[in-house]
């Protein structure tokens, strides 16, 4: 009976470790990166580019207009249901809305362009093997450039097949680029 006991307590000890590990390296941010409350809701990526252009990006996105480019990237191996909902105008309308809601300005040169694109998680894609891989809705990849020199890259997933957390995840998007850090040395 004892044996069995330790035998048990020690599988749950393995156990607890390699769950550890898997929940480490899912939620893995760069070191120079910092984590806002709205990352924790769902996965995000992001890396910087040129640490000098982050820094004067944003201030630019403070003192003068921003462009933003857009695109979308439909399902291949399932129908369409996200882009029935979502348009990326309106997604463009969130960009200018969250910017303006943190205090930039519309006004101004344009030294800042933001390019995103809409990607629709297809989850018959054979190469989507695990069940993880068909949580999500999809996500935002969004380039920041400054001055046309790519500076930083961010992906966000939203979960919501009608795209109704879009908008959250635009304004977060932002606040993570707002809130990397310039002085990384990368």
């Amino acid at each position: 009976m004892m044996k069995r006991m330790v035998y048990i307590s020690l599988a749950l000890f393995i156990m607890g470790v390699i769950a550890n590990a898997i929940y480490q390296q899912t939620h893995k941010q760069s070191p120079n990166l910092s984590i806002l409350p709205c990352q924790k809701e769902v996965v995000v990526y992001e890396k910087i580019y040129d640490a000098t252009l982050l820094k004067q990006a944003q201030k630019a996105v403070f003192e003068g207009s921003v462009l933003i480019a857009s695109s979308i990237k439909k399902s291949h191996y399932m129908p369409t249901r996200l882009f029935k909902y979502v348009d990326k105008k309106s997604v463009d309308l969130n960009f200018i809305e969250a910017l303006q809601n943190m205090g930039g300005n519309k006004a101004g040169s344009s030294k800042v362009k933001i390019d995103y694109y809409i990607y629709e998680n297809d989850k018959n894609d054979p190469g989507k093997k695990t069940p993880k891989s068909k949580l999500y809705a999809g996500y935002l990849y969004v380039t920041f450039f400054y001055e046309e020199k790519r500076c930083y890259v961010m992906q966000i997933d939203f979960m919501d097949d009608q795209g109704r957390d879009i908008p959250k995840r635009v304004e977060c998007a932002l606040k993570t680029f707002l809130s990397a850090k310039s002085d990384a040395s990368l």
